[in-house]
């Protein structure tokens, strides 16, 4: 693999963790504020936070490709 499809997986990669890490908690917070309780709200965040940081990683590996 070449600088190129290197460079494009990282700005994918970039792009895509700002919008599950920073953009939809934020909007998700947002709602969860004026619909829910602080206890299920945190509840929520921090199990949304957990999967998305875990489905991440998976996907940053897969990204990796095996090198022999």
């Amino acid at each position: 693999m070449g600088w190129g499809a290197a460079s494009v997986r990282a700005v994918v990669v970039l792009v895509v963790s700002v919008i599950v890490f920073v953009l939809v908690p934020d909007r998700l917070l947002a709602y969860l504020t004026l619909h829910l309780v602080p206890f299920w709200r945190d509840a929520l965040m921090l199990a949304y936070t957990a999967v998305a940081f875990l489905a991440g990683c998976i996907v940053f590996v897969w990204l990796q490709g095996t090198h022999a």
